[in-house]
């Protein structure tokens, strides 16, 4: 992936896009918050980026605060103070989890602070095209596929919605959703505003609020808890492949988990949150970037589809108030998923990919089938 023995050239095109993405400004107030194991490389990259914006900025280090924040821990004092006094925060973090939601949303809607988030980022990948990929390009498919899942959304009150996904795997699901409830991580506006946040570099859209669940979810793999990281290949917390399958199914609004070693480590999570609110299904989002890597960011891959069991207190609305202190994940690469209907993917394929409004923007930076062609590295 190199291309010069000092590498630092090779990732400051990724860095450069970082500032794209939070629409960095001469003179403006940027807190780059890291916890202890960023790469120093990228750290550099990213203080040289700042720098060339004229940004007025600080960096500032953590420890890997990993999900501490489900045992109620709060961050340190100092940390609060300068990401609340910030125009814009880059969080950089070594697994694809949350640190501190809580402080996190305080900044945002109470503050007005703009924030970018990077989950895992590798020097490899911020080289690479993954971290090329143009914010307009992010934000007109996530947008897309938002509409989608929200379509015909009222507030006060609106009609649920249905969701239906099958795959070759034994995955065969059907569920009843409120739209109103649909969540992102970013990208539905055409720049990044003020109490909104990104991810960098990849958008997921999905829904955290459902009514009723019927059928069975089988993995290719699993994410996002630390104790993933025990299972092949060691020190990620992306578990795949499986060694055994592991399944959930519902009847109803909970499930019950199946397989072996894996799904054990899954049964662990589960039972030491102490109630039966841990085996809801809280969450079910689909991928918006076509060059994710399969291997680290699954979850951000066109086409990919991620589920959550436990809790979305602090996350979106449950009206019968149930709490658990987990929200664990799984994914699966290759579903056919449609709403009321109406196909988002068909065996893995993001329709939007092929939008003509999508590929006119795309058109912008290059060759759109290029930008737009689904690759993994």
């Amino acid at each position: 992936m190199s291309t010069n023995p000092y590498r630092l050239k090779d990732v400051m095109k990724g860095a450069r896009n970082v500032m794209d993405y939070g629409q960095v400004k001469r003179g403006e107030h940027v807190l780059l918050l890291a916890d202890t194991l960023t790469s120093p490389l990228l750290l550099e990259a990213l203080v040289a980026a700042l720098d060339e914006r004229g940004a007025d900025f600080a960096v500032m280090h953590m420890s890997p605060p990993g999900l501490r924040w489900r045992a109620g821990e709060e961050p340190p004092r100092c940390v609060k103070t300068a990401v609340y006094g910030s125009d814009l925060v880059i969080e950089v973090l070594s697994m694809e989890a949350q640190a501190f939601p809580r402080m996190q949303e305080t900044s945002m809607v109470e503050h007005g602070v703009r924030m970018v988030v990077l989950f895992g980022m590798t020097d490899d990948e911020m080289a690479s095209p993954f971290a090329h990929f143009p914010y307009e390009v992010m934000h007109v498919l996530t947008r897309k596929v938002y509409d989608k899942w929200t379509a015909g959304a009222v507030v006060p009150s609106t009609k649920p919605k249905s969701l239906r996904i099958t795959a070759a795997n034994g995955t065969h699901l059907t569920a009843t959703y409120d739209p109103r409830y649909v969540v992102h991580t970013g990208f539905l506006y055409d720049r990044l505003v003020p109490a909104f946040w990104n991810v960098f570099v990849g958008a997921t859209v999905g829904i955290e609020l459902f009514q009723e669940v019927k059928g069975t979810i089988v993995f290719d793999g699993l994410h996002g808890e630390e104790e993933y990281k025990a299972l092949p290949p060691i020190g990620s917390d992306v578990a795949y492949p499986l060694r055994e399958p592991v399944s959930w199914e519902f009847d109803g609004k909970y499930c019950t988990i199946h397989g072996g070693v894996e799904a054990e480590v899954m049964r662990r999570i589960t039972a030491r949150a102490g109630t039966r609110a841990a085996y809801i299904l809280c969450e079910v989002a689909v991928g918006m970037h076509p060059k994710a890597p399969l291997s680290t960011h699954p979850t951000r891959h066109t086409g990919v589809t991620h589920y959550a069991i436990g809790s979305t207190a602090g996350r979106a609305p449950t009206p019968d108030k149930e709490y658990a202190p987990v929200h664990t994940h799984g994914h699966i690469r290759q579903v056919t998923l449609e709403i009321d209907g109406e196909p988002v993917i068909e065996a893995g394929r993001l329709l939007a990919l092929d939008d003509p409004a999508v590929i006119e923007v795309a058109s912008k930076y290059g060759d759109p089938r290029e930008i737009l062609e689904e690759t993994t590295f």
